[in-house]
């Protein structure tokens, strides 16, 4: 870990200018500036406010070394891999905690502290609780929202909210596992309403072939297709994520789609009662494919609409407006 964190590039701050092109001048922007590695051929990494009131920059190799120190300190030996954008703005790290918890017999799923970052206003320091299936090396990511913190770029680095998150995640495990094991007992009404939960979060934008991908998906995570459990589903988000995704796809766009995969397994201090969750679900795709007049809205299926009514009379909905 600590190996890595040295390997890691450093940015610094440079300035910003700005050029009138009738003038041809060149004038500094005195409230940005420019991030910069420091490789021996540097990269430009983000564009910042210059106030530290408003952007600290946190150095990548400073939030893995905090980690590093926080699992030497429970015993944890790490393992795991970080990635970095080819601009070098983002920074995902997925590492191992020597924990492993099994929802189903034969199940084993490796937790994992999910660390993300980025060079930019936008992208603060967050610790996630995630895990990885061990039987086919799914990517998961965050779904208790209690043993996760993140500080924004407006304070200065706080290395002991990576401890916590350690201390959080090694701790959690059986609040993890109960969670996983809440997901298998609750059920949606079947396939077709799973397919269109998953095309609600926005699974299918990170496939080349969104639906027919997502059915194989559930095809190869659902055990019984008129009683998919939402553990079931999103084990089917985080296969076609990892397992179907258009080619070359950067780790770090996957994470988003991870994280909306996320939210079959986070509500409030649970996880989301899968009644409530398909009949909204229905209403947001009838709204755009069954009651809209003029709607260019193509079927994600041959028979799609007839199927959208159906799990709306199932649902005891009768106007969408």
């Amino acid at each position: 870990m600590f190996e890595t964190a040295e390997e890691l590039p450093d940015v610094e701050r440079q300035d910003v200018y700005a050029r009138h092109e009738e003038m041809d001048e060149w004038t500094q922007v005195p409230w940005r500036d420019s991030l910069w590695t420091d490789e021996e051929d540097p990269e430009m990494a983000g564009e910042v406010s210059s106030s530290d009131d408003f952007y600290n920059v946190i150095q990548y190799g400073d939030i893995l070394e905090a980690v590093g120190q926080g699992m030497e300190s429970r015993g944890v030996e790490p393992e795991g891999h970080v990635t970095i954008s080819p601009t070098r703005h983002k920074m995902s790290a997925k590492i191992g905690l020597g924990e492993v918890v099994e929802p189903v017999e034969g199940d084993e799923i490796a937790l994992q502290l999910h660390t993300r970052s980025g060079h930019s206003g936008y992208h603060g320091v967050k610790y996630e609780p995630g895990a990885e299936r061990m039987v086919c090396s799914n990517g998961m990511t965050a779904f208790v929202a209690d043993h996760s913190f993140e500080q924004t770029h407006g304070e200065p680095f706080q290395p002991q909210l990576a401890y916590h998150a350690v201390d959080a995640m090694i701790d959690g495990a059986d609040e993890v596992e109960k969670r996983l094991e809440e997901a298998r007992e609750r059920t949606l009404l079947n396939q077709d309403e799973a397919l269109l939960i998953l095309h609600d979060l926005g699974i299918d934008q990170y496939l080349e072939n969104p639906t027919s991908d997502l059915v194989n998906a559930l095809h190869e995570e659902v055990d019984d297709p008129d009683n998919p459990s939402l553990y079931e589903t999103y084990n089917a988000a985080t296969y076609a994520l990892t397992h179907l995704s258009v080619q070359d796809t950067p780790e770090y766009v996957l994470d988003d789609g991870y994280e909306k995969a996320a939210e079959l397994l986070e509500y409030g201090d649970g996880i989301p009662h899968p009644e409530i969750l398909g009949e909204n679900t229905v209403q947001n795709r009838a709204r755009s494919l069954v009651e809209a007049d003029e709607s260019e809205t193509e079927e994600y299926w041959d028979g799609e609409t007839e199927t959208v009514r159906d799990l709306m009379e199932y649902h005891e909905i009768e106007n969408i407006g």
